[in-house]
């Protein structure tokens, strides 16, 4: 008992020492918010490009009607629809049973326009990060097969989905 004692009165009069405090220290916080920073930098560009490249797979889905329309055209016909059959000046929707170009729309496209005597297809968008922008399908008679080249001058190949680069 007396030990005891002895022990409670000694932790009385000796100062107490300061407990360890439980955090972060300044440099370690930096330390987060630079590797925080640096994820942000990479992640924000290929989150910019995805974008892009879901807003223009829009438009390969919307032009797959005019593809399948201008291809039995050309079977039955031997040869893309000639300007003077065309409604308006390059604009052969009408010819191939499809609704105007302005009417075959999406979210991001504003409008897809099948061309006369070529066959080229042309989409032009007109919201979301393509704004202005359009892309062209170009068909290539291969004797039986139509080939479809895509391709933009105005979209960045990044932002373009994998079969137009």
């Amino acid at each position: 008992m007396k030990a005891k004692l002895e022990n409670m009165t000694q932790d009385l009069t000796q100062p107490k020492q300061k407990k360890d405090q439980g955090g972060f220290t300044l440099i370690e916080l930096m330390i987060v918010v630079a590797i925080i920073g640096i994820l942000a930098a990479i992640a924000i560009p290929q989150y910019q490009a995805y974008t892009g490249r879901a807003q223009a797979a829009e438009a390969i889905n919307l032009f797959s009607g005019v593809k399948t329309s201008l291809g039995e055209y050309f079977n039955e016909n031997a040869a893309w629809p000639a300007a003077a059959s065309c409604t308006a000046a390059d604009d052969c929707n009408a010819v191939l049973g499809l609704s105007a170009a302005a009417d075959i729309e999406g979210t991001y496209v504003g409008s897809v326009k099948a061309a006369s005597a070529t066959g080229i297809v042309t989409v032009t968008f007109d919201a979301g990060v393509h704004s202005g922008d359009t892309m062209t399908f170009t068909p290539t008679d291969n004797t039986g097969t139509i080939e479809w080249d895509c391709a933009s001058t105005s979209i960045d190949d990044s932002q373009l989905p994998s079969s137009c680069r």
